[in-house]
């Protein structure tokens, strides 16, 4: 019976047939996403500014000549193909970027070709499997990257289906098989790192399987195909590997992300679980449901002989090993591979739950129903992905957006002002600026100052151009663990006055002068319903940013005071407060008068905040209410008039 005749009169072949259309269009759903997301013009993030160089700034024989600048790494067919691409359409983000969304696409047609070959899962199961893996919030994240890792993925797909095409003889017969197959590992290994464990998985199974099965002459091709890729996999790591993979300082860097086998040690037991723990991170939120299932789906075709599977988990222990060995670090990103494994056996063990469910008036049903429910579970998790088609914050990395920042002060920096680059920006702004550009915007001479390791220095420059924009990056706390931006700004603050420009999740534009006329802040301040008897003040506080900068900034900076100690207040902070009048104009200490009102949270250029101000116990006089912020400037200093009130009994 052909597939449409089933359809016409089997009810649950037909609504099979729906599910499949649907899940089909969801996959191409996460294509179009990921095509929004690539024209939202995103900005790279430290690492992928830090590899772009080497892309951009260099010629073809520049680039393959190791090592790569600012310690990076990437396997080099994968950087003659980016270098290809923006030779033809130009050196865009999304240009970079696309190599992963290529990448995502060809780990998705490998794992729908594993399940259904290899595995022999019904096709809705299979789809299914795809669907979870085109709609991974991990996945959309890093199929938008310029980096290797949605590579590392495919291609370790890839050996797999070069051994199984292999095997079925699709690669011909005899030493040309042999040599193809060669071929094809050692090109996977050119693309992707960890491609090169799974290529020697492929051949000590292919060479174990023949020797169990007393297979002279197929041991024999496996040794040649190995041989094949050893040598090619010799001459990759001298010419091109070396370098970094005996780097001290990335060994040292990676000591903590390595598996350690001394398992009878209880330090070593705790290491391993936190370690694998931290691995499967990216699917934490379902992993009582996936890591079961993947678990059963591994075993049972392992009790089947399948030597797919069989290749799969001596594949996890090289990688296991190399990782003791200081070879390949246990880390998610690099691990891509890892989830597109599990969502594989997730779907191996729902199609064996469909086969295994018994006889009886109900099998049908049940067969059909409980392992499609089982399955769209798994998509539940992930059906927040559009998001990352709009750029929500969330879907962004912190710290790290400066294109925004970039293209204000190309906008707005005028001829004797200066933009300072910290040195971690200094990539990104390269990179969209120009890499032998040292002027930004408009102006007449040249006004970049590049930001150094010696950060007291560029403390001084700084404060030597009387005017400058201050660009940090890479400068989310929790992300970069950076100390030394508090400490310059918190020197700053001492020389002049900071005022926060722009805040693009978590990427700071500050604004520095030791001009007071060039302070950039101003508002227009007023009261309502101001009531001031019985020595009781309460009212509503309006303010409209006026000015170039955020006030009440979300995130300032602590002020400190002396000899360390840090004020309970915060730089740039936005207060209400109530002095007596007495003629004088506040400073910015807002200790010297009554706090009754605090702005917090930030009012941007053009926005309108009011709050409610309240004080008690007030002698009865003339007072005038002051708008502050703190640790820069009272607004009466800014031309702002103060609010005068008479407090009565």
């Amino acid at each position: 019976m052909s597939v449409l005749d089933r359809i016409r009169t089997d009810r649950y072949a037909l609504l099979s047939a729906i599910i499949c259309a649907l899940l089909l269009i969801l996959i191409f759903y996460s294509f179009y996403v990921r095509i929004r997301m690539y024209m939202l013009g995103i900005s790279l993030w430290n690492d992928e500014a830090k590899l772009a160089e080497n892309i951009i700034n260099r010629t073809m024989g520049e680039m393959l000549t190791p090592p790569l600048a600012n310690r990076q790494t990437a396997p080099v067919l994968f950087l003659v193909v980016v270098k290809a691409l923006t030779s033809l359409f130009g050196a865009s983000e999304a240009v970079l970027r696309v190599f992963s969304f290529i990448s995502l696409i060809g780990m998705l047609f490998a794992q729908g070709l594993l399940l259904r070959k290899v595995f022999k899962v019904k096709m809705v199961y299979t789809l299914f499997s795809v669907a979870v893996s085109a709609t991974c919030l991990y996945y959309m994240q890093y199929s938008h990257e310029f980096k290797p890792y949605m590579g590392d993925a495919t291609f370790v797909l890839l050996v797999l289906v070069g051994f199984w095409a292999y095997r079925e003889g699709l690669l011909g017969s005899g030493i040309k098989s042999a040599v193809f197959l060669g071929l094809i590992c050692s090109a996977c290994m050119l693309f992707s790192s960890p491609a090169a464990f799974a290529a020697g998985a492929v051949f000590v199974v292919g060479f174990l399987y023949s020797c169990i099965h007393k297979d002279r002459r197929g041991a024999l091709l496996v040794i040649l195909g190995g041989a094949v890729f050893l040598v090619i996999f010799a001459l990759n790591y001298i010419l091109w590997l070396r370098p970094i993979a005996t780097d001290g300082g990335m060994l040292w860097y990676w000591l903590d992300y390595r598996f350690d086998f001394n398992l009878f040690s209880r330090e070593a037991l705790v290491h391993n679980f936190y370690t694998l723990w931290n691995l499967l991170d990216p699917i934490r939120h379902s992993i009582v449901l996936i890591l079961p299932l993947a678990i059963s789906g591994f075993l049972i075709s392992l009790s089947k002989r399948n030597i797919y599977t069989a290749t799969i988990g001596v594949f996890f222990v090289l990688l296991l090993v190399a990782s003791a060995l200081d070879k390949y670090p246990i880390l998610s990103r690099l691990w891509m591979f890892l989830f597109v494994i599990i969502f594989i056996y997730v779907f191996v063990a729902i199609n064996a739950l469909r086969i295994s469910i018994e006889e009886g008036r109900f099998r049908k049903a049940v067969q059909f129903f409980v392992p499609i429910i089982l399955s769209a579970i798994l998509l539940i998790p992930n059906m927040s992905f559009p998001a990352f088609g709009r750029g929500e914050e969330w879907t962004l990395t912190p710290g790290n957006q400066a294109n925004p920042l970039i293209t204000y002060v190309k906008e707005n920096i005028r001829d004797g002002e200066t933009l300072y680059s910290y040195l971690t920006a200094n990539f990104v702004l390269k990179f969209k600026n120009g890499y032998d550009s040292q002027r930004i915007g408009d102006v007449s001479n040249d006004n970049i100052l590049f930001g150094t390791e010696d950060y007291n220095a560029d403390v001084e420059r700084i404060v030597e151009t009387g005017g400058a924009y201050i660009m940090f990056f890479h400068s989310y706390y929790p992300l970069s663990q950076d100390p030394h931006i508090k400490r310059m700004l918190t020197r700053l603050q001492s020389r002049g006055y900071v005022e926060q420009i722009m805040n693009v999740y978590h990427t700071y534009l500050y604004w520095f002068t030791d001009d007071f006329a060039r302070v950039r802040a101003s508002a227009f301040f007023e009261l309502y319903d101001l009531k001031t008897e019985g020595g009781r003040l309460v009212g509503v506080a309006h303010v409209e940013n006026t000015g170039e900068t955020i006030l009440a900034p979300e995130e300032p900076v602590e002020v400190i005071v002396s000899d360390g100690e840090r004020d309970i207040f915060s730089y740039g902070r936005l207060y209400v407060v109530l002095y007596k009048a007495d003629g004088r104009i506040p400073s910015a200490d807002i200790r010297d008068g009554i706090i009754i009102g605090e702005f917090k949270t930030p009012v941007e250029p053009g926005g309108i905040s009011e709050i409610l101000i309240g004080a008690d116990s007030l002698e009865p006089g003339e007072y005038q209410i002051e708008l502050v912020a703190y640790g820069a400037y009272s607004f009466s200093e800014l031309g702002v008039p103060p609010v005068p009130v008479t407090v009565t009994e």
